[in-house]
């Protein structure tokens, strides 16, 4: 690795650590509050995420899957930037759509679709994200979940690296779990 691309990780990292250590719901915040806060997840994992050659493009497509992905929230996202690349969501994405995502959001209410999805887009450089429960060990990407008032995630980095996925390695330590 090159010394600049090393220090770019590590100027990431302590900005990653800040954020995420401010991102905090309150014990009584509605779900739309969790929400918010869960999309600026979705929006920094994918900073921390490098995709294979052949998918870096112009654009980066966050989709989401389930009629109102966290809340609508995930849909604010689209006026934000990724390493110089203009974010576009969709939201909610078609199951025709799901293989042209860089990001794919499965919300909890969609738990009965998680195997299918997850098998149709089997070692596709999608970055899989949901707020189900055990997300990570039924073969997804990333899982939130709520924990003593904050927003908190595991890893299946398996299924990241047989995406051709990788995810940095500040975004690995904030984990709670990491499947190896």
């Amino acid at each position: 690795m090159c010394a600049n691309k090393g220090n770019r990780w590590a100027l990431r990292g302590a900005a990653l650590v800040a954020l995420l250590s401010t991102l905090v719901v309150a014990g009584h915040a509605d779900e739309r509050t969790a929400d918010q806060v869960k999309a600026g997840f979705v929006l920094n994992f994918s900073k921390y995420t490098e995709w294979p050659q052949a998918e870096r493009g112009s654009e980066l497509l966050i989709c989401g899957l389930g009629s109102q992905s966290l809340s609508g929230n995930l849909e604010l996202l689209a006026a934000r930037q990724v390493d110089g690349r203009d974010i576009r969501v969709l939201a909610p994405v078609a199951s025709a759509d799901l293989h042209r995502c860089q990001v794919l959001f499965i919300a909890a209410s969609e738990q009965q679709q998680i195997s299918p999805v997850l098998r149709d887009l089997a070692r596709g450089p999608v970055l899989t994200v949901s707020d189900a429960p055990d997300f990570t060990r039924h073969g997804g990407m990333i899982g939130m979940k709520l924990r003593g008032g904050r927003v908190r995630f595991d890893i299946n980095r398996v299924a990241a690296r047989d995406a051709g996925l990788h995810l940095s390695s500040q975004l690995l330590k904030l984990a709670d779990e990491v499947l190896q």
